[in-house]
């Protein structure tokens, strides 16, 4: 199960508003990164997953 669907099912959002928090999660990674960091737990961070849903953020486990 993505973090979309995740959020579909968990959270009641719409499609549209979880893809949308994806991408804003996936930037905040992107950004975080190029800045040396290695944020682990972005996943718990925005969605309260564990950090296998990394890989949906275009980041490798």
């Amino acid at each position: 199960m993505s973090i979309v669907e995740v959020l579909m099912r968990r959270d009641g959002m719409s499609r549209k508003e979880a893809e949308e928090l994806v991408e804003e999660a996936r930037k905040d990674l992107h950004k975080r990164l190029s800045e040396g960091e290695l944020p682990f737990d972005i996943c718990e961070e925005w969605f309260g997953l564990e950090p296998d849903y990394m890989i949906d953020l275009g980041l490798p486990c």
